[in-house]
């Protein structure tokens, strides 16, 4: 006898703006989720349906259900579809961190943060890639490229190239990691882009692609951890400015006063 599953209902998806297109579809559906629009054990429509009702490609539709089922939020069964799974406490703690604004002393706890993880996951990367891969990081970085002038395309790019240096070590914990601070990580990189510029970024991964494909692991290491050195001392450095800047304004203030 054959098991029947409940459907979705699809009246609450919202056709997608062409911009970060990825990112927009995987938010509404995690969003759908989190809300509990979405229930557990209901199964998702097929690619070609959802591609329908998002006026999205299905190549989109297919990143955003890869990133569900890696938040754990979603499973896919094989001759089955996609089913939403139970949430849990910790698969909405990401929707608790606190993004709205970051300052200069937490930017600079996030680029800690990801140094003591970014080194051994590009190490990782580099001994585990395929071909695939590579390939992956080989289109992001063409986006990253294409994106050159536009804040939120570039920091998005430059977010997914660190993301699939992630889901390329293949640790689960690794990946979790990346999904639970996701936004954080989007927003911090967005306004260190923002501060600092694309150069740099696009010298830096350029190289860890090379890298990469020469299966250099201990290169690929070195090259992730001065990459994000080079981001921290950059922005010490703009805070010793800013702060040097705000007293010489104030000692003038007082002069004036005298």
């Amino acid at each position: 006898m054959a098991v029947r599953h409940k459907v979705l209902n699809t009246i609450d998806i919202k056709p997608i703006r062409r911009v970060n297109v990825s990112a927009q579809v995987f938010e509404q559906m995690k969003s759908l989720i989190l809300s509990g629009e979405w229930r557990s054990g209901m199964r998702l429509p097929s690619e070609n349906s959802l591609a329908d009702l998002f006026g999205v490609s299905r190549i989109t539709i297919r990143q955003g259900i890869h990133r569900l089922v890696a938040l754990g939020l979603a499973q896919t069964r094989s001759g089955e579809g996609t089913f939403i799974c139970a949430l849990s406490h910790r698969q909405s703690i990401s929707s608790l961190i606190p993004i709205a604004y970051l300052s200069d002393d937490n930017m600079l706890s996030v680029l800690e943060f990801r140094k003591a993880i970014e080194g051994y996951t590009a190490e990782l990367a580099a001994k585990k890639a395929t071909a695939d891969d590579t390939a992956k990081l080989e289109k992001i970085f063409t986006e990253m490229e294409q994106n050159k002038g536009n804040l939120e395309g570039y920091s998005e790019a430059d977010y997914n190239f660190h993301y699939e240096l992630a889901v390329i070590s293949r640790n689960s914990l690794i990946i979790e990691c990346y999904n639970l601070t996701g936004d954080l990580f989007r927003t911090a990189m967005k306004n260190i882009v923002e501060k600092r510029g694309h150069s740099q970024g696009l010298y830096f991964h350029r190289l860890i692609i090379n890298k990469i494909i020469a299966k250099d692991a201990e290169g690929c290491r070195l090259l992730m951890t001065k990459h994000i050195d080079d981001t921290y001392a950059d922005m010490v450095s703009r805070m010793d400015e800013k702060a040097a800047s705000a007293k010489s304004g104030q000692l003038i203030f007082s002069m004036e006063t005298a």
